[in-house]
């Protein structure tokens, strides 16, 4: 990791957690498909609900024959964590438009929130629009 925020330097400070996405992925697919969902439906939670840990808690609550109230009411309580996230990034991009902010934390995980924190160390607190949304996208493709 290096002081550029650039769209190339974003593809190479985020490529290590390419390898953490897939190895979840990987087990959500399993553990979905052992819980006797078909692959088209565990293809679309992973396209739909953009969250690891709430892939694990629908599917493990769809299992158990929970309400689909306490599912949304649980995923929302267990994803709470990127209101908190969201916040500490937000006045990174207060030049920026509303538009570009809500892309920004739309796409907010885990992963690309510590990429992002950590990058400011190596930038004097500087960050850019075009660097976090580029490690957004990749982290989505993922």
């Amino acid at each position: 990791m290096d002081d550029s925020l650039t769209k190339r330097a974003a593809v190479v400070d985020t490529l290590p957690t390419v390898f953490g996405y897939l190895g979840i992925a990987t087990a959500f697919g399993v553990i979905a498909r052992a819980s006797g969902f078909s692959t088209i439906t565990v293809i679309l939670m992973s396209v739909i609900i953009y969250a690891g840990s709430a892939q694990f808690t629908t599917v493990s609550m769809l299992a158990a024959g929970s309400p689909i109230a306490s599912i949304v009411f649980t995923t929302f309580m267990v994803n709470s964590r990127m209101i908190l996230m969201s916040t500490t990034v937000a006045p990174y991009f207060k030049k920026d438009s509303l538009g570009k902010g809500m892309l920004i934390g739309t796409l907010l995980t885990d992963e690309s929130f510590a990429l992002a924190m950590n990058k400011l160390n190596y930038t004097n607190g500087k960050m850019n629009f075009s660097w976090f949304n580029t490690e957004n996208i990749i982290s989505y493709s993922t």
